[in-house]
C-alpha cells in the first residue's frame, strides 16, 4: 500500500487503519476487499432512508447497501493500483412488478479473469470468484441467480466511476450521492434475453 500516494488522493491515516483492521491485519490482494466489505453488515431497511454513500462514509458505518458495498470496494481498489475494475449495475423486476438494481464492482486478475465483490441480502448475489472469461459471463451468473430466485432480469451495464459519478465526489462526500442512481440506469447497454 503506497501511503504517501494514497494520502495525496485524500485519503486520511485514520481510512488507512481502518481498511487494515477491516481486512483483518493487512492489505496487499484482491481477497483482503472481500474481507473488508464482508465485515459490514446488510443495510436491509434502505427504503426507509435511501442514501448512497461515499467510500468514506461506508467505511466508517457498521451496514452498507450493496451500491454502498461497490463504491466502497472500487474505492479500495485506489489501495491496489494495478488492479483493473469497473462497475456492474443491474436491473431486475420481482414477481409484484418492482423493478430495482443491484451493483457491483468487477475486478481483473493479471490473466485476464474477472470477479466481483458485492454486498447483498441475497445469497445468490454475493461476491464471484475471478474464474469469468468476461463482463458478459459474469453478468449473465448474476441473472441466472436472480431467474433462481424468481425475479426478472432486464438490463445491465458496465462504466467505472470516474465516468458515471463525474462531478461527485465518491470518495469522499459527506452528504448523499443519491444522483448516482439515475446514473447508473443511464449506462445499461444492454438487455438479458430470456427465454419464452
Amino acid at each position: 500500500m503506497d501511503t504517501p500516494s494514497l494520502l495525496r488522493l485524500g485519503y486520511t491515516r485514520r481510512d488507512l487503519e481502518r481498511v487494515v483492521e477491516l481486512a483483518g491485519g493487512r492489505f496487499e490482494h484482491p481477497d483482503d476487499v472481500r474481507r473488508v466489505i464482508d465485515s459490514f453488515g446488510y443495510l436491509d431497511d434502505w427504503r426507509a432512508n435511501y442514501l448512497i454513500r461515499s467510500v468514506h462514509a461506508s467505511l466508517h458505518s457498521d451496514r452498507i447497501t450493496c451500491i454502498d458495498g461497490a463504491i466502497l470496494s472500487y474505492g479500495l481498489l485506489d489501495l491496489l493500483p494495478q488492479v483493473k475494475r469497473r462497475l456492474l449495475a443491474i436491473h431486475r423486476r420481482d414477481q409484484h412488478g418492482e423493478e430495482c438494481g443491484h451493483c457491483v464492482t468487477l475486478w481483473w486478475t493479471e490473466s485476464g479473469r474477472i470477479g466481483a465483490f458485492s454486498k447483498s441480502s441475497f445469497v445468490g448475489l454475493g461476491h464471484r470468484y475471478a474464474t469469468f472469461k468476461d463482463e458478459f459471463a459474469i453478468a449473465t451468473s448474476y441473472a441466472k441467480a436472480y431467474i433462481e430466485m424468481g425475479f426478472t432480469p432486464l438490463y445491465f451495464g458496465i462504466t467505472t466511476l470516474e465516468d458515471v459519478a463525474s462531478g461527485l465526489d465518491w470518495r469522499f462526500n459527506v452528504g448523499n450521492l443519491n444522483e448516482l442512481s439515475e446514473r447508473l440506469k443511464e449506462r445499461y447497454q444492454y438487455a438479458f434475453i430470456l427465454p419464452s
